[in-house]
């Protein structure tokens, strides 16, 4: 049988399964485009750590200034403070659902913790949260797909009405904290989850090793994470590792296929907790890494592990459906039967 990965189309195109991104292959410029494609991992964290690539219309005057405080405002502190209060939320609402019958763990789960963690992390009023997610829903649906110009007026829209409407909470940029934790937070779950139940003795060591959770997130990111690609635009000429770049191209990081490569993580393929990690580049790297990376950390874990805890039964009998474009794909739904506890469950 063909590995759809090396089936996979590089470049623009979508993958059938996320999971199964491009092989990294060589740079290659597209003259019709003036864009060059990086998906080495040697060259995309070299080009995400590169100053002189900058996201399209940015200031770095302004984005360092958000980002020192976005990081003095995630402090350790403030994490073990939600953690206190989200992680209860989390049980209350998958304990809801426990019963022979299959539930859809994204919609049902994951989709309605995270709204409420982004509530929680925000401070944003908890009777307004269904409006604000449906104005993050607009700005992340355009992200996702950024070829589409007719998302994007309405995206802009929602997104200056999302800021007006957080603009007085304690996190820098609380919009872009809403929508993260809100929309992109559970797409990142729904494909995690997908990785862990196609991989039954890997969620069996995690189950019995929860100590594992920090090392397991930091793989299921390299794996399953939901950044397919990013663009960034020179705004000088710079070499990034052979590449000669010229002032104004476009250059387009396969950060999947990155995470994937062999040169940097041996047997790619494999879902392994052993793994050192660490490098992986999905939530960036440099001075364009996210700034609230040890956040999507934290939640990830928390879900996750509630998650592992109540799975009884996989109902992944059919093909997964995809959502998203070019840039994010994640998995629409996720069938499972739910327990009290996986050990319950195993108990004769």
């Amino acid at each position: 049988m063909k590995d759809p990965a090396l089936a996979a189309p590089i470049g623009e195109e979508e993958p059938l399964d996320p999971l199964c991104p491009p092989r990294p292959v060589e740079p290659f410029y597209d003259p019709s485009r003036n864009t060059w494609v990086l998906s080495r991992y040697a060259d995309v964290a070299a080009a995400l750590r590169e100053p002189e690539l900058e996201l399209k219309n940015e200031s770095d005057e302004d984005g360092d200034a958000v980002r020192s405080k976005t990081l003095a405002a995630i402090s350790a502190g403030k994490l073990a403070e939600w953690q206190a209060q989200i992680e209860p939320l989390a049980y209350t609402i998958i304990d809801r659902l426990t019963g022979e019958k299959p539930i859809d763990v994204v919609q049902e789960f994951a989709r309605p913790w995270c709204l409420a963690t982004a509530v929680v992390v925000t401070g944003a009023d908890p009777g307004d949260a269904e409006r604000l997610a449906a104005l993050a829903r607009q700005v992340s649906i355009a992200t996702a797909s950024p070829g589409d110009s007719s998302l994007q007026a309405a995206a802009t829209e929602a997104n200056t009405e999302l800021q007006q409407a957080l603009q007085s909470a304690a996190i820098p940029n609380n919009g872009q904290a809403f929508i993260a934790l809100s929309q992109t937070l559970p797409c990142f779950l729904a494909n995690a989850w997908v990785a862990l139940l196609r991989h039954d003795a890997e969620l069996a060591q995690l189950r019995k090793e929860p100590s594992l959770m920090p090392r397991a997130i930091e793989e299921l990111l390299r794996y399953a994470g939901l950044t397919r690609k990013v663009s960034r635009y020179a705004r000088r000429a710079v070499v990034v590792g052979n590449t000669a770049v010229a002032e104004g191209d476009r250059v387009i990081l396969l950060v999947a296929s990155a995470n994937r490569d062999p040169e940097q993580f041996p047997n790619p393929d494999r879902l392994d907790w052993s793994r050192s990690a660490a490098g992986q580049v999905s939530l960036g790297a440099g001075p364009h890494a996210c700034a609230g990376a040890s956040l999507i950390r934290m939640t990830a874990a928390v879900a996750t592990r509630v998650f592992i805890e109540r799975v009884v039964e996989s109902r992944m009998d059919g093909p997964i459906e995809w959502c998203g474009g070019t840039t994010f794909r994640w998995a629409a739904s996720l069938y499972v039967v739910l327990g009290a506890s996986a050990a319950d469950a195993s108990t004769p």
